[in-house]
């Protein structure tokens, strides 16, 4: 099947949905018990959709991310749930089956490019390393002259000189490595990519570049993205929709810019009244108390033990509008008004 024709059996309309987790939980075992990092999180993403996942670090934002992928790792455990891509679940698949969705279905844009590059190997040829794992069978090999088109074609797609195909990653500028993470990421024109804080270690303006060429490679594949971050401002004008998640579970999502406008949950709201304002010239303003432990962590709202109310009631999920949800607790409903 030819690039082309790949392309085009992968587009499919916005009303479809590109990604559907169901209940996914993900536990780490010690000594003292289990620890809860992923509890019962659920969400669904039309194809050609952005979603940010925002919250505080330790609320289980990037553990989530890497259960997408399947690469959770020992003492973690995904503990239960579904992640359904088109209509396969991906936490059905054995090892074998979920390397080749890897690149193919869902790829993953690292936190850290200079860690996930291999130091030791040029540019082109890390590119290179993941075609051929799944694209290019025994009965069939890419000529030289076809490496270099697909290696040039895929650096030129994130606004890098093809030079940077001879390179190593230490000759590169920071923004260099993320945009080389990026062009491996959509080489195979995944259907959903997750892209875990890939701006945390660049300086603003690159930011902004590095996010401006990734959107351009997501709309132009059709793809979904899941953001990973910290940063609410860049949430705010990349996304379509925003989850926010507190102690392990989603406690509001909705459309962005209702979200930032009209938070329903006290933790959502107290989130956005902490950034900083140029009109704002008083004191910071901090969230309260300090995030639950996920060990041991109660059925109900974990948000109550944070602002020491009691007896946490067990939490809905209710629609406020459309495609706006949040975890409706009654104890702490006004807290941060």
């Amino acid at each position: 099947m030819t690039t082309k024709q790949k392309t085009a059996s992968k587009k499919s309309p916005v009303s479809e949905i590109g990604i559907d987790v169901k209940d996914l939980k993900v536990h780490y075992d010690t000594p003292d018990g289990v620890v809860k990092a992923v509890d019962g999180v659920s969400f669904s993403l039309r194809q050609g959709e952005r979603m940010a996942l925002v919250g505080e670090s330790g609320s289980g934002k990037s553990t989530l991310a890497m259960a997408l992928m399947r690469l959770t790792r020992a003492p973690g455990r995904i503990a239960g749930g579904q992640v359904l891509v088109g209509d396969q679940d991906l936490l059905d698949l054995d090892e074998e089956e979920m390397r080749l969705q890897r690149l193919n279905e869902v790829a993953l844009v690292p936190q850290g490019a200079m860690n996930s590059l291999n130091p030791v190997m040029k540019i082109k040829n890390q590119i290179l390393d993941g075609l051929y794992d799944h694209q290019v069978s025994r009965d069939e090999k890419m000529s030289k002259e076809e490496q270099i088109q697909v290696v040039e074609r895929l650096l030129l797609a994130v606004d890098l000189a093809p030079g940077v195909a001879e390179m190593y990653p230490h000759e590169l500028s920071g923004g260099m490595k993320q945009r080389v993470a990026i062009a491996i990421a959509t080489s195979m024109e995944p259907r959903i990519i997750v892209a875990d804080e890939p701006t945390s270690a660049l300086d603003v303006v690159v930011q902004r570049n590095v996010m401006q060429t990734l959107g351009r490679l997501q709309e132009g594949l059709h793809a979904s993205i899941i953001l990973i971050g910290h940063d609410m401002g860049l949430v705010a004008q990349f996304s379509d929709h925003v989850g926010v998640m507190y102690a392990g579970r989603l406690v509001e999502v909705g459309p962005v810019k209702t979200v930032f406008k009209s938070p329903k949950h006290p933790y959502t709201r107290l989130l956005i009244k902490s950034l900083p304002t140029l009109s704002n010239k008083t004191d910071f303003i901090g969230i309260p108390g300090l995030p639950a432990t996920l060990l041991n962590l109660p059925e109900g709202c974990a948000f109550c033990l944070r602002i020491g109310k009691t007896n946490p009631n067990l939490i809905p999920w209710v629609k406020v509008e459309k495609d706006h949800f949040i975890q409706d607790c009654k104890n702490c409903a006004s807290y941060g008004n």
